[in-house]
């Protein structure tokens, strides 16, 4: 490989017919000394890494037949006049970085240029100054910033074989002059923004082999004068807006080997006699608004390896003519009206893509379908298919996608699914699964990116095994029966942007580990049983953007003040719980919410006046106060310091301790009461039997006494009934005991 740069003393080998530095790594500028060597045919310098301008000096080469200084990166104006060069016929300068506009009469006195390819640079301005190209064989001016309309007297370049002005942005519409160019076989005019109906002129072209006019502004209807064009092999319309229906007559077209009508606005039914283009091996008629059924002569597309049809209302059973399909490879029938079984489909071992989601296919999956050991994608989603999932599906080690999403499929998830290691997306939602969720899929299915097991009958503890897949982006496991807590491995799960276990069984609290999850932009936690306050480790969380929902839990606490710190939070559902404390400020900061559900739950106090947007029902049944809700009355008691929930539990026991206390304080006293109560009844008792004797024979002595003890005021002796009344007062008896006793 030659390296360096091309030397100028080239230009003294004046006798030099053919020059030919093709593909090396030559840099630097073409010397203008080449210009010297007037005996030059062919200057080969295509490949290279050449700069600067093509030298001006070039066009002294007058005996130059071919010029290819393509693939380079050259530039400037393209410094070339074929009027100089009257013997060039070839002139390749595509893909550098060439400017400005094609000169007006670019070949007024050249009759030799056949062929001319400008591809993939930067020129500007119309196409107008190559019509006096007349001689021109291949004209390639793709992949440029051209605008204006091909010009109506393009019929001018009569010879045009090969016309290619792909994208560029030109306007307008085809016109019909074209039907004049009979020698033409390649009409590329893609990616522009050409408008109105194919000139029905194009039938004239018998040549005509590639015809393509995808991604423009066409539209009316595609001529039945199309289908003259018998030598066409690859017809491309997509990205259009066609309407009407394909015509009738497209059977003619024997030797087409691609169709692609894929997003137009057709309709009807596909012609039967499609089916005689015994030679198609590709056919697109996706997103239209084709009806009716698949015709029967469809088995005649022995050739067929591509079939797209999905986006259309085409409807009814499969021709078992079907199966005679031995070479397809990719089926897409997705969002159709098809009914009946899937079996005429699996006709082929070639197969790698087969989409049928989206119609109302039943019956279970067929076990031919496992032929083809080259599946890379199974999407049979949202049909109603039924029994189990075959343990075949083992067999495609290949597998990259599988979606039974939506059906109604029952049993286990097979053991053999573990054998199909590449497997990227696990789709088995909406259906009846039961059983638990096998660590299995944990453990083996490491390159998952997705899996949703939601909607179905699984039950049992989330495997400890989730954190080997480590790629897992989307995890749904929503409605089911799950039960246990949130594996802490969930943490591993480092690319993780969706997570959904909502409506299960789930128990324990949220864990904190979570927080590893760093891309999680949605979180649905919801109706569950999980306990314990919201970890205020779910701040680092800063991606989350379309929901976090804990709501229906049995959460505590406060709301964490850090949640202020998910900026990008559209969505937050934290309602029925039995979250308590004051709103935290830093919930102003939330200012992409739109939508925020606190309600059902122990919260007081005000409600800050940046949430005050939100609906009455967002706050409903809280203590809460202010817009949108009632207004405070009094200052709010949340303004305090709130007591936590172990501060709370310390206060009740509290309380509890002292009411015991003071309960077995009075009990001991009343007992005490009752004791001495006794004492003072018995001893009265003893010292009146004892009195009594004394009494018996000195009966003044007591008289006397007992005139002394009640004092003055006393005149006369109690008789035998007073002094029993007096026994029975309580102070009474303490006088007489102590003067008695």
């Amino acid at each position: 490989m030659l390296e360096g740069e091309i030397p100028s003393f080239i230009g003294e080998f004046s006798a030099l017919k053919t020059l030919n530095l093709a593909n090396n790594y030559l840099k630097g500028e073409i010397p203008a000394d080449i210009g010297n060597v007037r005996s030059l045919n062919h200057l080969y310098l295509f490949g290279n890494r050449l700069t600067g301008n093509i030298p001006y000096e070039l066009n002294q080469l007058s005996q130059l037949q071919i010029l290819d200084a393509s693939s380079n990166n050259l530039s400037g104006p393209m410094n070339i006049s074929p009027d100089h060069l009257i013997s060039l016929e070839f002139l390749v300068i595509s893909s550098n970085f060439l400017q400005g506009e094609i000169p007006k009469d670019f070949c007024s006195r050249n009759s030799s240029l056949r062929n001319l390819f400008l591809a993939g640079n930067q020129l500007t301005g119309t196409i107008n100054g190559l019509l006096s190209c007349t001689s021109l064989q291949s004209l390639d001016l793709s992949n440029n910033s051209l605008t204006g309309s091909i010009p109506h007297a393009i019929d001018q370049v009569t010879e045009l074989v090969n016309l290619a002005l792909h994208n560029n942005s030109l306007t307008g519409p085809i016109p019909h002059q074209i039907g004049n160019l009979t020698n033409l076989e390649i009409l590329s005019l893609y990616h522009n923004h050409l408008t109105d109906s194919i000139p029905v002129e194009i039938g004239k072209l018998k040549r005509l082999a590639l015809l393509f006019l995808y991604e423009n502004q066409m539209s009316g209807t595609i001529p039945e004068e199309l289908t003259n064009c018998t030598s066409l092999q690859e017809v491309d319309f997509f990205g259009n807006h066609f309407s009407g229906t394909i015509p009738d007559q497209i059977g003619n077209l024997k030797n087409l080997i691609v169709l692609q009508l894929r997003e137009n606005d057709l309709s009807g039914p596909i012609p039967p006699s499609l089916g005689y283009c015994n030679s198609l091996q590709q056919l697109a008629l996706a997103d239209n608004s084709l009806t009716g059924s698949l015709p029967d002569t469809f088995g005649f597309l022995t050739e067929l390896n591509l079939i797209t049809l999905y986006n259309n209302s085409l409807a009814g059973d499969l021709p078992r003519s079907l199966l005679g399909l031995k070479n397809l490879s990719i089926i897409n029938l997705s969002h159709n009206k098809f009914s009946g079984t899937v079996e005429p489909l699996t006709g082929s071992d070639l197969l790698t893509v087969f989409d049928l989601t989206n119609n109302s296919f039943s019956g279970q999956i067929p076990l031919e379908l496992f032929k083809s050991r080259n599946l890379s994608r199974i999407r049979l989603g949202h049909n109603q298919l039924t029994g189990p999932i075959p343990s075949q599906v083992g067999l495609l080690h290949q597998l990259v996608s599988l979606d039974l999403s939506d059906n109604d499929l029952t049993g286990e998830m097979p053991l053999s699914l573990s054998n199909c290691k590449g497997l990227m997306h696990l789709l088995l939602n909406g259906n009846r699964l039961s059983g638990y969720i096998p660590s299995w899929v944990f453990r083996d299915l490491v390159s998952l990116g997705e899996l949703d097991l939601s909607s179905n009958n699984f039950s049992g503890d989330i495997p400890k095994e989730i954190g080997n897949c480590s790629a897992l982006i989307k995890l749904s496991l929503y409605n089911n029966k799950l039960t246990g807590p949130i594996p802490l491995e969930i943490r591993k799960l480092t690319l993780l942007n969706v997570l959904n276990l909502q409506k299960n069984k789930l128990s324990g609290p949220v864990p904190p580990e979570i927080q590893q999850c760093k891309k999680l932009y949605e979180l649905r936690l919801s109706e569950n049983l999980l306990t314990g306050p919201i970890p205020s480790e779910l701040s680092s969380l800063t991606e989350l953007q379309v929901i976090l929902d804990l709501s229906y839990n049995d959460l505590s606490g406060q709301i964490p003040d850090t949640l202020g710190n998910l900026v990008k939070l559209e969505r937050l559902n934290l309602s029925f719980n039995q979250l308590q404390g004051a709103l935290p400020d830093s919930l102003v900061r939330l200012t992409s919410l739109h939508r925020l559900n606190l309600s059902s739950n122990l919260l007081q106090g005000e409600i800050p006046l940046a949430l005050s947007s939100f609906p009455q029902n967002s706050f409903s049944g809280n203590n809460l106060c202010g817009v949108p809700m009632g207004p405070c009355s009094d200052p709010p008691v949340s303004q305090g310091k709130h007591l936590s929930k172990a501060e709370v539990e310390g206060i009740i026991v509290a309380i509890v301790l002292v009411s015991a206390i003071v309960c077995v304080a009075l009990m001991y006293i009343m007992a005490r009461i009752w004791s001495n109560w006794r004492e003072v009844s018995v001893s009265t008792s003893d010292c009146e039997e004892s009195n009594s004797k004394r009494w018996v024979g000195n009966e003044d002595k007591i008289q006397a006494s007992k005139y002394r003890k009640l004092g003055p005021t006393s005149t006369r002796v109690g008789s035998s009934e007073e002094k029993h009344s007096w026994g029975s007062d309580t102070s009474v008896l303490r006088m007489k005991n102590d003067a008695a006793c």
